[in-house]
């Protein structure tokens, strides 16, 4: 998506307590919020060593929302591939190789007390909940795109069929920036919704979902938060979303010991 590069990404099975690592070459990355370097429209991790995997937030979404806790993942180019701009095809590549249940405890994290974080009008917080639900507004009027708040709790929707087939998307007036900054090389009209002036996609096929542009917000926080190495249970409320401030949530989460407990 970002860099232009053919990349390949290849998941395997792992045994259990290994958690998702990624591996590029002889170095290894695990999924863990203290090792994302870079939320510049995608989230990307580093390790100690100076190995560089980019736009993991699609494949960890996927992992959590069909709770598959143990893979290795084997990444080439760098990137892990862009796909349709959703994580549907790694839902459906998971779901058909199978996937094994050890039958075995759990390590949740739980919400004590609600944290909160604001970045001029941004702002984004976690609270006390008896599910992992996910709340968000978005304003793209300045840019003629009129969304509705969404909601998503795992408790009571179907990640597979509300949130994983939706597609990353931008905006027309945006092509000369991101092309100045080096960004968005590999984006097209088959991986990412366009949108004009007006707020109306420019993409032949429309809308794949009722409001995909936030369900996709839904999909990257979702990615992000997993970051977390565990199953969550809390309230994440946010105006306007990014992957910054999903990582800042869970850098000020972690930084205070009282605002959450981790639970078998």
């Amino acid at each position: 998506m970002h860099s232009g590069n053919h990349c390949r990404v290849s998941v395997s099975p792992a045994k259990k307590g290994n958690g998702i690592v990624f591996s590029i070459g002889k170095d290894s990355i695990r999924a863990s919020f203290d090792r994302i370097s870079d939320t510049i429209m995608c989230t990307k991790l580093s390790s100690v060593n100076g190995s560089v995997v980019s736009t993991v937030e699609h494949l960890a979404a996927a992992l959590y929302g069909l709770e598959i806790t143990d893979v290795k993942i084997k990444v080439e180019g760098g990137e892990v591939p862009i796909l349709d701009g959703s994580a549907i095809q790694f839902v459906e590549a998971f779901t058909s190789a199978g996937i094994e249940k050890f039958h075995d405890i759990i390590q949740t994290l739980r919400i004590k007390k609600t944290i909160k974080i604001q970045d001029e009008e941004r702002w984004t917080s976690l609270s006390p909940a008896d599910s992992f639900s996910i709340n968000i507004e978005c304003d793209f009027m300045a840019k003629g795109l009129k969304t509705d708040p969404f909601s998503f709790d795992f408790a009571k929707d179907d990640f597979t069929e509300e949130i994983a087939p939706a597609r990353t998307f931008g905006f027309f007036s945006d092509i000369e920036f991101l092309r100045k900054n080096n960004l968005a090389a590999g984006a097209s009209l088959d991986n990412t919704i366009v949108f004009d002036n007006k707020g109306l996609p420019i993409n032949k096929e429309g809308l794949r979902l009722s409001n995909e542009p936030l369900r996709h917000k839904v999909l990257d926080i979702i990615g992000d938060l997993s970051m977390t190495g565990s199953r969550i249970i809390a309230r994440f409320d946010s105006f306007c979303p990014s992957h910054r401030m999903n990582n800042m949530i869970l850098k000020a989460l972690f930084a205070d010991k009282d605002s959450f407990e981790l639970v078998d």
